[in-house]
Protein backbone atom coordinates (compact mmCIF):
# COMPACT_ATOMS: atom_id res chain seq x y z
CA UNK A 1 0.00 0.00 0.00
CA UNK A 2 1.31 3.45 -0.94
CA UNK A 3 0.19 6.64 0.81
CA UNK A 4 1.14 10.10 -0.48
CA UNK A 5 1.22 12.78 2.23
CA UNK A 6 1.66 16.55 2.25
CA UNK A 7 2.27 18.93 5.12
CA UNK A 8 0.65 22.27 5.87
CA UNK A 9 -0.70 23.68 2.58
CA UNK A 10 -2.13 27.00 3.89
CA UNK A 11 -4.40 27.76 0.94
CA UNK A 12 -5.32 31.45 1.49
CA UNK A 13 -8.36 33.49 0.58
CA UNK A 14 -7.69 36.77 -1.21
CA UNK A 15 -8.11 39.73 1.12
CA UNK A 16 -7.85 43.46 0.66
CA UNK A 17 -4.32 43.20 2.10
CA UNK A 18 -2.95 41.08 -0.74
CA UNK A 19 -5.10 40.98 -3.87
CA UNK A 20 -1.86 41.22 -5.89
CA UNK A 21 -1.07 37.52 -5.28
CA UNK A 22 -4.18 36.26 -7.09
CA UNK A 23 -2.29 35.06 -10.17
CA UNK A 24 0.44 33.40 -8.10
CA UNK A 25 -2.07 31.78 -5.75
CA UNK A 26 -4.27 30.37 -8.49
CA UNK A 27 -1.36 29.09 -10.59
CA UNK A 28 0.64 27.68 -7.66
CA UNK A 29 -2.11 25.69 -5.98
CA UNK A 30 -3.59 24.36 -9.21
CA UNK A 31 -0.19 23.12 -10.35
CA UNK A 32 0.85 21.77 -6.97
CA UNK A 33 -2.38 19.83 -6.46
CA UNK A 34 -2.08 18.31 -9.93
CA UNK A 35 1.51 17.26 -9.24
CA UNK A 36 0.62 15.87 -5.81
CA UNK A 37 -2.15 13.67 -7.16
CA UNK A 38 0.00 12.56 -10.10
CA UNK A 39 2.30 10.72 -7.69
CA UNK A 40 1.22 7.04 -7.82
CA UNK A 41 -0.48 6.10 -4.54
CA UNK A 42 -3.48 4.25 -3.15
CA UNK A 43 -4.39 7.11 -0.80
CA UNK A 44 -3.61 10.83 -0.56
CA UNK A 45 -3.46 12.60 2.81
CA UNK A 46 -3.13 16.15 4.13
CA UNK A 47 -1.93 16.33 7.72
CA UNK A 48 -3.80 19.55 8.44
CA UNK A 49 -3.70 23.30 7.89
CA UNK A 50 -4.93 22.61 4.39
CA UNK A 51 -6.27 26.16 4.54
CA UNK A 52 -4.78 29.33 5.94
CA UNK A 53 -7.69 30.36 8.17
CA UNK A 54 -10.53 27.93 7.55
CA UNK A 55 -12.65 30.46 5.67
CA UNK A 56 -15.49 29.12 3.48
CA UNK A 57 -13.81 30.47 0.33
CA UNK A 58 -10.57 28.70 1.20
CA UNK A 59 -12.21 25.37 1.93
CA UNK A 60 -14.50 25.42 -1.09
CA UNK A 61 -11.80 26.49 -3.54
CA UNK A 62 -9.11 24.04 -2.43
CA UNK A 63 -11.64 21.20 -2.37
CA UNK A 64 -12.72 22.13 -5.88
CA UNK A 65 -9.12 21.58 -7.02
CA UNK A 66 -8.88 18.32 -5.06
CA UNK A 67 -12.20 16.98 -6.31
CA UNK A 68 -11.09 17.47 -9.92
CA UNK A 69 -8.50 14.73 -9.37
CA UNK A 70 -11.04 12.00 -8.46
CA UNK A 71 -8.61 10.30 -6.09
CA UNK A 72 -9.14 9.00 -2.51
CA UNK A 73 -8.22 11.86 -0.19
CA UNK A 74 -8.19 12.31 3.59
CA UNK A 75 -7.83 15.66 5.34
CA UNK A 76 -7.09 15.63 9.06
CA UNK A 77 -7.92 18.94 10.70
CA UNK A 78 -5.24 21.42 11.67
CA UNK A 79 -5.67 24.42 13.94
CA UNK A 80 -5.79 26.81 10.96
CA UNK A 81 -8.63 24.79 9.43
CA UNK A 82 -10.93 25.59 12.37
CA UNK A 83 -10.21 29.28 12.94
CA UNK A 84 -12.76 30.86 10.59
CA UNK A 85 -15.61 28.39 11.13
CA UNK A 86 -16.69 25.90 13.74
CA UNK A 87 -15.54 22.30 13.38
CA UNK A 88 -19.08 21.24 12.47
CA UNK A 89 -19.27 23.85 9.70
CA UNK A 90 -15.86 22.84 8.34
CA UNK A 91 -16.76 19.14 8.24
CA UNK A 92 -20.02 19.98 6.44
CA UNK A 93 -17.97 21.60 3.65
CA UNK A 94 -15.21 18.99 3.49
CA UNK A 95 -17.54 15.98 3.83
CA UNK A 96 -14.84 14.30 5.86
CA UNK A 97 -15.26 12.52 9.22
CA UNK A 98 -13.66 14.18 12.22
CA UNK A 99 -11.61 11.07 12.96
CA UNK A 100 -11.74 7.53 11.64
CA UNK A 101 -9.76 4.37 10.93
CA UNK A 102 -9.16 2.01 8.03
CA UNK A 103 -8.02 -1.57 8.44
CA UNK A 104 -6.48 -3.87 5.85
CA UNK A 105 -4.80 -7.23 6.26
CA UNK A 106 -1.40 -5.52 6.06
CA UNK A 107 -1.79 -2.25 7.99
CA UNK A 108 -4.05 -0.25 10.29
CA UNK A 109 -4.54 3.47 9.55
CA UNK A 110 -5.93 6.01 12.02
CA UNK A 111 -6.76 9.64 11.22
CA UNK A 112 -7.16 11.82 14.31
CA UNK A 113 -8.27 15.36 15.14
CA UNK A 114 -5.83 17.30 17.35
CA UNK A 115 -7.10 20.84 16.61
CA UNK A 116 -8.59 23.29 19.09
CA UNK A 117 -11.68 24.91 17.60
CA UNK A 118 -11.42 28.70 17.14
CA UNK A 119 -8.83 29.10 19.87
CA UNK A 120 -6.88 32.10 18.63
CA UNK A 121 -4.53 32.23 21.64
CA UNK A 122 -3.43 28.59 21.83
CA UNK A 123 -2.54 26.79 18.62
CA UNK A 124 -1.26 23.72 20.46
CA UNK A 125 -2.82 20.30 20.08
CA UNK A 126 -5.38 18.42 22.09
CA UNK A 127 -7.30 15.14 22.04
CA UNK A 128 -10.56 14.86 23.95
CA UNK A 129 -11.16 11.82 26.22
CA UNK A 130 -13.72 10.27 23.88
CA UNK A 131 -11.34 10.33 20.92
CA UNK A 132 -8.45 9.12 23.07
CA UNK A 133 -10.52 6.13 24.16
CA UNK A 134 -11.42 5.47 20.52
CA UNK A 135 -7.73 5.61 19.55
CA UNK A 136 -6.94 3.10 22.28
CA UNK A 137 -9.49 0.79 20.72
CA UNK A 138 -7.82 1.15 17.33
CA UNK A 139 -4.42 0.36 18.86
CA UNK A 140 -5.92 -2.80 20.32
CA UNK A 141 -7.67 -3.78 17.08
CA UNK A 142 -4.51 -3.28 15.06
CA UNK A 143 -3.10 -6.30 16.89
CA UNK A 144 0.14 -7.35 15.16
CA UNK A 145 -0.39 -5.16 12.12
CA UNK A 146 1.73 -2.00 11.82
CA UNK A 147 -0.26 1.10 12.78
CA UNK A 148 0.08 4.43 10.97
CA UNK A 149 -1.53 7.43 12.70
CA UNK A 150 -2.06 10.74 10.88
CA UNK A 151 -2.57 13.88 12.95
CA UNK A 152 -1.69 17.55 12.74
CA UNK A 153 0.22 18.14 15.98
CA UNK A 154 3.25 16.09 17.08
CA UNK A 155 3.40 13.96 20.18
CA UNK A 156 5.26 15.86 22.88
CA UNK A 157 9.07 15.57 22.89
CA UNK A 158 9.45 13.61 19.66
CA UNK A 159 10.22 15.58 16.48
CA UNK A 160 11.87 19.00 16.02
CA UNK A 161 10.49 21.69 18.37
CA UNK A 162 7.80 19.35 19.74
CA UNK A 163 8.92 20.01 23.31
CA UNK A 164 7.96 23.68 22.97
CA UNK A 165 4.72 25.22 24.16
CA UNK A 166 1.90 25.10 21.56
CA UNK A 167 4.04 23.03 19.18
CA UNK A 168 2.71 19.63 20.20
CA UNK A 169 -0.22 17.77 21.70
CA UNK A 170 -0.31 19.02 25.28
CA UNK A 171 2.01 16.86 27.40
CA UNK A 172 -0.72 16.31 30.00
CA UNK A 173 -2.74 14.34 27.42
CA UNK A 174 -1.59 10.70 27.64
CA UNK A 175 -1.51 10.00 23.92
CA UNK A 176 1.89 8.31 24.20
CA UNK A 177 0.53 5.97 26.85
CA UNK A 178 -2.10 4.90 24.33
CA UNK A 179 0.27 4.53 21.38
CA UNK A 180 2.87 2.63 23.40
CA UNK A 181 0.39 -0.22 23.84
CA UNK A 182 0.80 -1.12 20.18
CA UNK A 183 2.04 -4.68 19.72
CA UNK A 184 3.63 -3.92 16.36
CA UNK A 185 5.56 -1.07 14.80
CA UNK A 186 3.93 2.33 14.64
CA UNK A 187 4.40 5.42 12.50
CA UNK A 188 2.93 8.78 13.56
CA UNK A 189 2.76 11.31 10.70
CA UNK A 190 2.11 15.02 11.30
CA UNK A 191 2.86 18.63 10.39
CA UNK A 192 2.33 21.86 12.39
CA UNK A 193 5.95 22.80 13.15
CA UNK A 194 7.06 23.49 9.54
CA UNK A 195 10.25 21.43 9.82
CA UNK A 196 11.19 18.03 8.40
CA UNK A 197 12.06 15.68 11.22
CA UNK A 198 12.11 11.96 12.04
CA UNK A 199 12.33 10.63 15.58
CA UNK A 200 12.13 7.21 17.22
CA UNK A 201 10.73 6.05 20.54
CA UNK A 202 10.49 2.36 21.36
CA UNK A 203 8.51 0.66 18.54
CA UNK A 204 7.34 3.99 17.07
CA UNK A 205 8.72 6.37 14.44
CA UNK A 206 7.51 9.97 14.20
CA UNK A 207 7.51 11.72 10.84
CA UNK A 208 7.13 15.51 10.74
CA UNK A 209 6.58 17.21 7.37
CA UNK A 210 7.47 20.80 6.43
CA UNK A 211 4.92 23.28 5.08
CA UNK A 212 4.28 23.18 1.34
CA UNK A 213 5.07 26.86 0.79
CA UNK A 214 8.53 26.18 2.27
CA UNK A 215 9.11 22.93 0.40
CA UNK A 216 7.08 21.67 -2.54
CA UNK A 217 7.37 17.95 -1.91
CA UNK A 218 5.36 14.87 -1.02
CA UNK A 219 6.16 11.99 1.33
CA UNK A 220 5.35 8.56 -0.04
CA UNK A 221 4.84 5.89 2.61
CA UNK A 222 5.14 2.39 1.17
CA UNK A 223 3.91 -0.45 3.37
CA UNK A 224 5.32 -3.84 2.44
CA UNK A 225 5.24 -7.20 4.18
CA UNK A 226 8.55 -6.72 5.97
CA UNK A 227 9.09 -2.96 6.10
CA UNK A 228 7.69 0.54 5.80
CA UNK A 229 9.69 2.94 3.67
CA UNK A 230 9.32 6.71 3.55
CA UNK A 231 10.68 8.63 0.59
CA UNK A 232 10.48 12.28 -0.42
CA UNK A 233 9.55 13.26 -3.96
CA UNK A 234 10.24 16.85 -4.95
CA UNK A 235 7.48 18.54 -6.92
CA UNK A 236 9.01 21.96 -7.45
CA UNK A 237 10.71 23.91 -10.19
CA UNK A 238 11.97 27.51 -10.35
CA UNK A 239 8.59 28.97 -11.28
CA UNK A 240 6.62 27.05 -8.65
CA UNK A 241 9.18 27.94 -5.98
CA UNK A 242 9.02 31.64 -6.82
CA UNK A 243 5.23 31.62 -6.69
CA UNK A 244 5.40 29.90 -3.29
CA UNK A 245 7.77 32.61 -2.06
CA UNK A 246 5.51 35.35 -3.33
CA UNK A 247 2.52 33.84 -1.53
CA UNK A 248 4.38 33.05 1.68
CA UNK A 249 5.82 36.55 1.94
CA UNK A 250 2.41 38.18 1.41
CA UNK A 251 -0.24 36.34 3.40
CA UNK A 252 -1.22 36.80 7.03
CA UNK A 253 -1.24 33.97 9.59
CA UNK A 254 1.80 32.34 7.94
CA UNK A 255 5.54 32.99 7.76
CA UNK A 256 8.07 31.29 5.53
CA UNK A 257 10.56 29.30 7.58
CA UNK A 258 13.91 31.16 7.58
CA UNK A 259 15.78 28.13 8.93
CA UNK A 260 17.02 24.95 7.21
CA UNK A 261 14.08 22.56 6.95
CA UNK A 262 16.00 19.38 7.79
CA UNK A 263 18.60 17.22 6.08
CA UNK A 264 17.82 14.16 3.99
CA UNK A 265 17.87 11.89 7.03
CA UNK A 266 14.89 13.91 8.29
CA UNK A 267 12.91 13.17 5.12
CA UNK A 268 13.40 9.47 4.39
CA UNK A 269 13.55 6.34 6.48
CA UNK A 270 13.10 2.58 6.44
CA UNK A 271 11.28 0.81 9.26
CA UNK A 272 11.78 -2.97 9.48
CA UNK A 273 8.57 -4.59 10.69
CA UNK A 274 8.30 -7.12 13.47
CA UNK A 275 7.59 -10.62 12.21
CA UNK A 276 4.08 -11.67 13.10
CA UNK A 277 3.58 -14.66 15.37
CA UNK A 278 1.73 -16.60 12.64
CA UNK A 279 4.63 -16.08 10.26
CA UNK A 280 7.21 -17.11 12.89
CA UNK A 281 5.43 -20.45 13.34
CA UNK A 282 5.54 -21.34 9.65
Amino acid sequence: MKIAVIGDLHYPELTEDYPFIEEDRNAFYKEFIERFFSVPADLYVSVGDLTNYGQPEELEEIYALIDEQHKPFVHVLGNHDVYGLTRKEVLAITRQPRYHARMTDEVALAFIDTAKEQDFNDWGGTIDPEQLEWLGGIVEKSDERPLIVFGHHPVHATTTNSSQDKLCIHPDIPVWNVLSNSQANGLYVHGHNHFNSIAEREQWHFLQIAAVLDQQAVRVIDVNQDRITVETIGLSDAELLQRARNIGNAINHFSLNPHPLGANENCTCEIPLKVRAAEESM
